[in-house]
């Protein structure tokens, strides 16, 4: 039995797949296999991942039939023999020591979890980028702790959801399966494990290089998209069977919406009526919820704005517009807040600027001050 299993999905990244497979066998870790499931590519990524395999007895090649990114996780999880999974994308690479330090983290604290940092990296130009939403500063105050959801409360929801930026104890997981036929899956899939998981661990490093790509699955805006609608409904129904419902239902809502309604403005134009179609359906399921849990009471006003106007608009075009001048306004009155206590902050510094200048200490230091010019 090994101590770290590395799960690596494969589709059609013959270009990438030997710098992705070249940092696993090159991590300052040993003690660890790499599960490589080709999932029915139809570039010569198999042939790249059969070499492999022939070479190094720690890596481990299947082929199936194209199934998509969850399936093929779900696979790697039946196929490991670690006591830690990790789930790698096969046109990223990691830092040199990214599985020993994360092995050392897990074991030294009895962790369930450990939650680190992705950094981009631009495929035609290879600069690196930070991104805010990867960067996850509010769980700065975290690095190297214990955690759970608990000690998180709603914050959890502002985590980086990506696969690639955790490393778990197959104990936790071993049961667990990624939303099959849906994008979006790792909403879902971490939602579970943050519910699950009694210890986590945040390492305020970036141990793993994503690559962006415009042919990437998320970055190809279709109907698809349209899976978040289900996703997060999943979500809101686990939360329900866990009993964090009443705790995280405001939350939750405003999320949804706003994720939403997000997604709905990101699709390409030839998707957004059909996209509108089902959102506006999905809120009219839910109005006699909303109703009763009174949820448009309990969360901010764009959220509720965008709600009910999509119940009562038909027109794709006309929602998304009302709802974009409404999110101006907002942001509109928040600046004029923001000016208003700048000009207070103004008018009393130079109040107290205006006494010290005039204060006697002031004029008796004066000379003093002189004379530390002239001898700088």
């Amino acid at each position: 039995m090994v101590k770290v299993s590395i799960v690596v999905p494969v589709y059609n990244t013959s270009k990438y797949l030997n710098e992705c497979i070249d940092s696993l066998l090159n991590q300052s870790f040993n003690d660890l296999e790499i599960i490589c499931i080709n999932d029915g590519s139809t570039d010569n990524s198999l042939d790249i991942l059969k070499k492999y395999e022939n070479t190094y007895s720690n890596i481990r090649v299947y082929s199936q039939k194209n199934s998509g990114l969850s399936i093929t996780r779900n696979n790697g999880i039946k196929y490991s023999n670690g006591d830690y999974i990790y789930f790698m994308d096969s046109d990223d690479f990691l830092e040199p020591n990214t599985i020993e330090e994360l092995y050392n983290h897990a074991e030294g604290n009895d962790l369930d979890v450990i939650i680190f940092k992705l950094i981009n990296l631009r495929d035609c130009t290879y600069e690196k980028y930070t991104e805010s939403y990867y960067e996850m500063k509010f769980l700065k105050k975290w690095d190297k702790k214990i955690f759970s959801l608990n000690d998180l409360g709603s914050e959890v929801l502002d985590i980086a959801v990506s696969a690639p930026g955790k490393f778990f104890k197959k104990d936790l997981i071993k049961d667990m399966k990624f939303p099959e036929n849906l994008i979006f899956e790792d909403n879902l899939f971490f939602a579970e494990v943050m519910i699950k998981a009694e210890r986590v661990s945040f390492l305020d490093k970036h141990l793993y290089n994503r690559r962006r790509r415009e042919n990437s699955i998320t970055q190809v805006k279709n109907l698809k998209f349209a899976d978040s609608i289900i996703i997060i409904n999943r979500i809101i129904d686990l939360a329900k069977q866990y009993g964090l419902y009443d705790k995280y239902k405001f939350d939750l809502w405003e999320r949804k919406i706003l994720k939403v309604f997000n997604r709905f403005s990101a699709v390409d134009l030839e998707y957004k009526e059909d996209f509108f179609k089902l959102l506006k359906e999905d809120f009219a399921d839910f109005e006699q919820e909303v109703i009763d849990e009174k949820i448009l009471q309990n969360i901010n006003q764009t959220a509720k704005y965008c709600y009910e106007t999509a119940l009562t608009n038909e027109d794709y075009d006309i929602f998304e517009l009302k709802v974009r001048y409404f999110e101006i306004k907002q942001k509109n009155k928040q600046l004029k807040k923001k000016n208003k206590q700048l000009d207070k902050d103004i008018k009393y510094y130079s109040k107290e600027n205006k006494l010290m200048l005039s204060s006697t200490s002031w004029k008796v230091t004066k000379p003093l001050r002189v004379m530390g010019k002239l001898f700088k």
